[in-house]
This record gives C-alpha cells, sequence and structure tokens, in this order.
C-alpha cells in the first residue's frame, strides 16, 4: 500500500478522536508534575531544588524502564483500545486522590503519586502508539506518527505554560512558606486535572476497535525477571553500528534535556533573580518550541533521502547550546534580565538543533533496522534513552548533594555533550 493513498474518512475521524486523548494525556501528566515542580522552586535553595526536581523527573521514568516489556506484551496480547480506555480509567481515579492530597495539604502523598500517574502513562504509551497503524493502515502510519508527535509537543508547550499560568493565579501573592501550605492554596487545579482525565476518558470511548492479530505468546516471568527479554533486545541493537550510534545519538540528547529540566529552574533562581514558576518554565518551554522548528527544518531538507549534514549541524547546535548558557550566566557585567533573554534564545537554538539530529538519526535507526526487528528495535530505543536520561539525573543528584552549584551541573552537561557527540559523530564518519 503506498503512503500517498488516501485514508479512510470514518478513520480519519477517529483517529482525530483518539488524537484528543493522546493530548489530554500527555496534558494531565505534565499538570501535575508542573504543580510539583513550582512547589518545589517557591520552597528551596538552590541544591535541595535541584535534587528534588530530579527527583520528580526520574519518577517520571523508571516505570517507562521497568515496564517496557510487560507494557509492550499488553499492547500485543490484548486490544489496544481496551488498554487506552482501562489507563485513561485509571487516570481519573489517580487525579482524583492527587486533588484530595492537594485540599489536605499531604505534599508527601501527592509527591508520590507522581510515580504512579507515570506507571499509568508506561502501560498506556505502547498501545497508543500501536493504534496509530491499526487505525489508519500503512497508508498513513508516516502521517499519524507525525500528527501525534505534534500533538503531544504542542501538549506539553501548552501545558507547560496553563498549569504555571493556574498555580500563580491560584497562589497569588501569599508567602508560602510550606509545600503544604501551597498545595492547598492551589487545590482547586486538581479539579481541572479530573476534569481533563474524564474528557481523556470520554474520547478513548470514542475510539473503534479494528480486527487485529492479537499475540498468542506467554509473558514468561522468569525471562522478564532474569532480563533475558532486554538482552534481547540489546543484542539486537549493539549487532548493527549504524543503529546503535544512531539511538546513542538521540539517547545522548535526551539524557542532557533531563539534566537542563532539573537545573534550569534553581539556576535562574540563584543567578537571575527570578521568582515566577510562568517564567522558568517558559524558559524550558522555549527548547520544545525549537524542537519543533528543527524537526521541520531537517524534515523540509530531507524529503526524499536522510541528510546526515544535519546530524553533524544538530550536534554541534546543542554542544555549543550547552557551553554558552553557564557561560552567559557568569558574565557579570550582563544585567540579569539580558542574561535571561540570552539564555532562553540560547536553550531555544539548543531545541533547534535537537530537532535537526533527531529526525535523520531515528530515520537511519528506522532504515537500517531489519522489518521483522523493529518493534524491538524501538523498543530498545525507548529503554536505552530513558537510562541516559535518569543516570544523568542521578548524577545532577549526587553533584548536588555535593554542594556543587547549577553553573557547574550545566558545565558538566556540556562535557557530556562534547564527550558523547564527538564518539557518535566520529563512528558515524566511518561507518556511513
Amino acid at each position: 500500500m503506498q503512503e500517498n493513498q488516501q485514508i479512510d474518512k470514518g478513520r480519519s475521524v477517529i483517529f482525530s478522536v483518539y488524537l484528543v486523548a493522546v493530548f489530554l494525556n500527555a496534558f494531565v501528566d505534565l499538570g501535575h508534575k508542573i504543580i510539583i515542580q513550582n512547589t518545589i522552586f517557591m520552597i528551596y535553595g538552590e541544591q535541595q531544588q535541584i535534587i528534588l526536581t530530579a527527583v520528580v523527573n526520574a519518577m517520571i521514568l523508571v516505570p517507562f524502564i521497568m515496564l517496557f516489556t510487560l507494557s509492550g506484551y499488553l499492547s500485543d496480547k490484548f486490544a489496544k483500545t481496551s488498554i487506552m480506555r482501562y489507563s485513561a480509567f485509571s487516570a481519573v481515579l489517580i487525579t482524583l486522590a492527587i486533588t484530595y492530597c492537594y485540599y489536605n495539604g499531604l505534599y508527601q502523598v501527592a509527591f508520590g503519586f507522581t510515580l504512579l500517574l507515570a506507571t499509568q502513562s508506561a502501560i498506556y504509551s505502547p498501545a497508543k502508539m500501536g493504534y496509530i497503524k491499526e487505525c489508519l493502515s500503512k497508508a498513513g502510519l508516516s502521517r499519524g506518527n507525525a500528527f501525534h508527535s505534534s500533538v503531544v509537543l504542542i501538549a506539553i508547550l501548552m501545558g507547560t505554560v496553563f498549569f504555571s499560568y493556574l498555580f500563580e493565579a491560584y497562589l497569588g501573592t501569599m508567602q508560602a512558606t510550606t509545600p503544604e501550605e501551597i498545595l492547598m492554596k492551589i487545590a482547586p487545579v486538581g479539579w481541572v486535572l479530573v476534569g481533563l482525565s474524564l474528557v481523556e476518558f470520554l474520547a478513548t470511548l470514542g475510539t473503534r476497535l479494528y480486527p487485529t492479530k492479537l499475540s498468542q505468546a506467554k509473558f514468561s516471568i522468569k525471562k522478564f525477571v532474569s532480563f533475558h527479554y532486554l538482552m534481547t533486545n540489546f543484542k539486537a541493537m549493539r549487532s548493527n553500528e549504524i543503529v546503535w550510534y544512531s539511538i546513542l545519538g538521540t539517547a545522548i540528547f535526551w539524557g542532557m534535556s533531563q539534566n537542563l529540566v532539573a537545573v534550569i529552574p534553581a539556576h535562574a533562581k540563584a543567578n537571575f533573580g527570578v521568582e515566577s514558576p510562568l517564567i522558568v518554565n517558559a524558559m524550558l518551554a522555549s527548547s520544545v518550541f525549537g524542537i519543533m522548528i528543527g524537526a521541520f527544518l531537517s524534515g523540509r531538507k530531507s524529503l526524499n533521502f536522510i541528510r546526515i549534514n544535519n546530524i553533524y549541524t544538530g550536534s554541534i547546535m546543542i554542544t555549543v547550546c550547552s557551553i554558552l548558557i553557564p557561560v552567559i550566566s557568569s558574565l557579570s557585567f550582563i544585567p540579569d534580565s539580558t542574561a535571561l533573554i540570552l539564555v532562553t534564545a540560547v536553550i531555544l537554538m539548543f531545541g533547534v538543533g535537537a530537532g535537526m539530529m533527531i529526525i535523520p538519526l531515528n530515520a537511519l535507526m528506522q532504515a537500517n533496522s531489519p522489518e521483522d526487528g523493529l518493534g524491538s528495535m524501538l523498543a530498545g530505543k525507548n529503554w536505552l534513552q530513558n537510562i541516559a536520561m535518569i543516570t544523568l539525573l542521578i548524577f545532577t543528584m549526587i553533584l548536588a548533594n555535593l554542594n556543587f552549584g547549577s553553573e557547574f551541573i550545566l558545565y558538566f552537561n556540556a562535557f557530556i555533550a562534547v564527550a558523547g557527540f564527538s564518539v557518535v559523530l566520529k563512528k558515524l564518519k566511518i561507518i556511513l
């Protein structure tokens, strides 16, 4: 079936409903994370803020690492519409519990619910990705993935600004001294999470079950516990150097991005005197906007073939920007307001470079993967990216715990870029 064939109108409508569910899933998950991160931002000092922000982001990643084999099995074994509906319904229950925590000032419990919300997303993820092919078939697979990625990025952008605005609007001029006080003040935001989760659940009810072959394979607890499934995927990735270094390149970027998310809020507060969570989150959101621009530019330049040069251009931009962020911050002769604008612009360009690099790297990985093993490659790629992200978050927590400031950690992030991309680019130049 050719890519340019028309998609059935009925399927297009169903897919539009599916995209609503995808948008709200990302929007709600981000909403609670923003509330917790903003609370941390308002209460704690630089080192403790970096540690706790890193912990929040690590809690989101852990379920994706631990459950990637199980979630993939469930997606293949059962109807994807059923997985999406049960997951969306569980989100309604979880957000109700989170709202209860907000109203009663149960900060630590609400903090812990971040892990449960991420677990729901980890199980949800393979089913919603797999549903694209079921709904649109091969004829619309590329367009479906493009729409899915765009919707998720837009949800992240809008959610970051929207929930930061609600947080500041409800908090007002209150001078809170404890996280419990903040949660009780912004508690009505919890009902926004519940309402959006309910709409998401209703959207999943609007998706249609299309006949598809379900896996008859049985899940082996023994193989799961002994990491047999993991090692099989890992060996498949390592067997092809182009695939391996393409995946490694994306993993380095996503690890660095988590480092920035954990450090930038504390860095902006300590170095630029920023007290508004909305401003800090707008800084981080600029990188997402940059990724969208970079992906668009890379896509336009790669219509008929994979542009290898985009990988070099993008990685160099990422490396230079990661160095410039702490350098600009350390220049005492630049006013704080000017430095803030410059750093935000650099973060935007960091995202542009990422978008330009990720598109051809993903294309290289898919083009050089065996057709009957692409699913395993994608699962392994996601696992390795999550490992890279959580590893750098752990390093970030260790450095902060040893009283290293945000500026030092940002230089460490730049070192990762220089060392990591030097190896990846050198290897790709040899084997391509």
